[in-house]
């Protein structure tokens, strides 16, 4: 095993350089969730000139690299979309650039996602150079839309492509911690109607925008009692957007709506989400509803999804997790920590709904996403690579996959 591990370490070294130039390619493709599609082909480029035996997209748009044929199917995931990047005065660097300093790449997405989707892309190459697969199917992953709807990527590969895995490795960032589950989020929109007149005597009118704000004052104060797990952290509550449609400035608005990100611990179901918003909104006739995502990838496809995810968490002794930590030990020679994310990924999908046992290992922290300081160091990016390519060697043993009915 030693032997194997100096041979890992040194094709994680040599994959190094182009790695970290591969990242600073990704960073100068702009793909923002649903205009992935310059990336996705650049990516099965990559896949294909490092050896892979196999490399497609998907009909929804993902990216699929194989290496091996074992019985045993692991998917290593990175999303390849990123949000936009807002205000570019905020942007210390060319977030386009993919500037390299300090032993560093920055530029927009290469926290989250675009490192590990590198480290993965390689980690691949590395696997089908030395063989590593032998027990094992290893499926690279560049996924898309996560940052329009978490998850729907896998709702495509498992309900539309039938690819199906006994274990699923995702890349968001972890500081190189191996994270075991997260809060779970969902969605909500709160409408309200208002009675548009005049603003010139608005006495005889509504105005749902100071309706809404008392209920935004509600969810504000909400904050405070909401729940605390020991593992995941507490529960939050806050609005993130606001809007309302009107005739005009001198008109009182015909309906404002606000839309609503609540984070989950285990102890709080849907029935009790939806009841503490009802009675935000008591006296009011506000329209409360979970937001319902349908928008098209960019390959045309539309997947439905009700944007209710549930909070995820693999036991502390699961083999998977027992599995990462005894690669991560061969490569590094210590114990690895085990964490949790405080932001949402792709396990409220594969875990969550699916129960698919799903860890995260990803280079960078998330705390690293933003114009501010968003980048990913290269050494984490050489430690990842080795800790992915270690992984297939120490898997269970595992029963051919039985895949499930189609979720709706």
């Amino acid at each position: 095993m030693d032997e194997m591990r100096e041979r890992i370490v040194a094709a994680a070294k040599r994959h190094r350089q182009r790695c970290s130039e591969f990242v600073r390619e990704l960073i100068s493709i702009p793909s923002q969730s649903r205009n992935e599609e310059a990336l996705a082909v650049h990516v099965r480029r990559e896949m294909l000139r490092m050896g892979y035996p196999s490399a497609e997209i998907d009909r929804f748009g993902n990216v699929i690299g194989r290496v091996g044929e074992g019985r045993t199917r692991i998917i290593y995931d990175a999303h390849i979309d990123t949000g936009g990047i807002g205000d570019r005065s905020l942007w210390r660097f060319d977030p386009y650039a993919g500037e390299m300093k300090a032993g560093k790449v920055f530029g927009h997405g290469a926290a989250n996602n675009k490192g590990g989707l590198a480290a993965i892309v390689h980690a691949g190459a590395i696997i089908q150079e030395l063989d590593l697969a032998s027990d094992t199917t290893v499926f690279v992953i560049g996924s898309i839309q996560h940052e329009d709807c978490e998850g729907l990527a896998y709702k495509a590969l498992f309900d539309v492509e039938k690819l199906y895995p006994h274990f699923v490795v995702l890349s968001m960032p972890t500081g190189m911690r191996i994270a075991r589950g997260q809060r779970g989020r969902v969605e909500l929109q709160v409408t309200l109607r208002g009675q548009p007149v005049h603003a010139s005597d608005p006495d005889k009118g509504f105005n749902a925008i100071y309706g809404i704000a008392k209920i935004v004052e509600g969810v504000q104060a909400l904050t405070k009692r909401l729940p605390t797990d020991k593992f995941l952290g507490r529960s939050t509550i806050t609005v993130t957007h606001i809007e309302c449609d009107s005739s005009g400035p001198n008109n009182l608005p015909e309906a404002c709506r606000i839309t609503i990100d609540r984070r989950l611990v285990p102890s709080e179901h849907r029935k009790k989400v939806l009841a503490q918003v009802r009675d935000l909104c008591k006296g009011t006739r506000a329209k409360i509803e979970v937001v319902q995502f349908d928008k098209p990838s960019y390959r045309g496809l539309r997947l439905p999804i009700e944007k209710f995810f549930p909070t995820w968490m693999l036991p502390e002794n699961h083999p998977l997790i027992e599995s990462a930590e005894n690669a991560y030990k061969s490569v590094f020679k210590k114990k690895p920590a085990v964490d949790r994310w405080t932001t949402s990924t792709a396990g409220v999908y594969t875990m969550g709904m699916a129960k698919v046992p799903t860890i995260g290992f990803g280079p960078s922290e998330e705390a690293f996403s933003g114009p501010i300081n968003d980048h990913v160091r290269i050494d984490d990016l050489e430690r990842t690579m080795a800790f992915y390519a270690s992984l297939p060697g120490y898997l269970p043993d595992t029963e051919p996959i039985k895949i499930p009915r189609r979720r709706r």
